[in-house]
């Protein structure tokens, strides 16, 4: 692998919207926008990893599951240790405002984030960096929000505009990697999914209904990936991550493990990966202020990741859960 010096960009933020003479005011506009842009449930900041870490690492999060950190074996024969991350430099936003009813509206949002993937090898003796690689990579997430008006006396124009409901985000790199399905068992060792996200599902999920975790409760999650061409023979060749956080500063990430080990100890791999989890006891605050917990399942192709001359393909899914303290009323609020 070849080391590719990538060219830092300042950090930069857009955000653009065009108003299709939909049925609308500027202060509208203007409100929507302000609402957005402000709500947690729709940004996607706990999916940025500053830069280079360990398959498992945490900032801030703290009590996050059971078991220890580790870091995969690269290369595939266990001889180094591997160390990988995005560092995101550069956002644009766009957002589509479909709104017939100017009391209700729907708003398509298309954000790309870019920047700088890092990928470093160390001897698992010593510890010593052996290789190392960066490039650049670029990534598309769609997902929609229904806003609604209503009464606010204490706002200078009466009224607001909120969030009452997302839908599931999708996007990521490339055609060949998809994360088509997430589940979620509760307790963990149940045999019925508590929670079922679809890729293919675009219905708006109210915020009232959103899905539910209690802090400090264990779960089991399970994501069923497609690959259309896994060139690389290493682990089913993609690896899935799950990235949690309340916003950019306050996140985590957490690797998934694919394969079934039969009693002589060969493993087959069936692109369905799972990991006992536990939710973070900094995921939330007290009962009047509960926050969303941003879930973020994102798969990369290791054959495209690990090449440092090829863009790299991958997957996420994401949605917000919302967590409560035990003993409280689990129903969403808003703020």
């Amino acid at each position: 692998m070849r080391k590719i010096l990538a060219i830092i960009l300042p950090m930069l933020f857009i955000v653009s919207c065009e108003d299709n003479g939909m049925n609308y005011s500027h202060a509208d506009y203007l409100k929507m926008m302000a609402a957005i842009n402000l709500d947690e449930m729709v940004g996607l900041d706990a999916i940025d990893d500053d830069g280079v870490q360990d398959e498992d690492y945490d900032e801030v999060l703290y009590d996050m599951d059971y078991t220890s950190s580790r870091i995969d074996p690269f290369p595939t024969d266990g001889s180094a240790i591997f160390r990988f991350g995005r560092k995101i430099e550069d956002k644009t936003r766009d957002v589509q405002f479909d709104c017939t009813d100017c009391d209700v509206a729907i708003a398509t949002i298309t954000e790309t984030h870019s920047g700088t993937f890092y990928a470093k090898a160390y001897n698992k003796e010593t510890k010593e960096e052996i290789d190392s690689f960066e490039k650049t990579f670029s990534e598309t997430f769609v997902k929609q929000a229904r806003l609604e008006k209503r009464d606010n006396a204490e706002n200078p124009d009466g009224y607001v505009w909120g969030i009452t409901a997302v839908s599931i985000g999708i996007g990521g790199s490339g055609s060949k990697l998809s994360v088509d399905e997430v589940r979620i068992y509760v307790p963990m060792d149940s045999d019925e999914a508590a929670y079922t996200l679809n890729a293919s599902d675009s219905n708006l999920i109210d915020r009232e209904n959103m899905p539910k975790l209690a802090i400090g409760e264990s779960f089991r999650v399970e994501v069923s990936v497609s690959n259309s061409d896994p060139i690389l023979d290493f682990r089913g060749g993609e690896a899935v991550n799950l990235h949690i956080g309340k916003h950019k500063k306050h996140k985590a990430r957490r690797g998934l493990r694919d394969g079934v080990q039969a009693d002589d100890g060969t493993i087959t791999y069936d692109n369905v990966f799972v990991r006992h989890l536990k939710v973070p006891r900094g995921a939330g605050s007290d009962s009047k202020h509960r926050r969303p917990l941003k879930m973020h399942f994102g798969a990369l192709d290791f054959g495209t990741m690990l090449d440092s001359d090829v863009d790299y393909h991958s997957s996420v899914l994401a949605f917000p859960f919302h967590v409560y303290n035990e003993g409280d009323d689990p129903r969403g609020t808003r703020e």
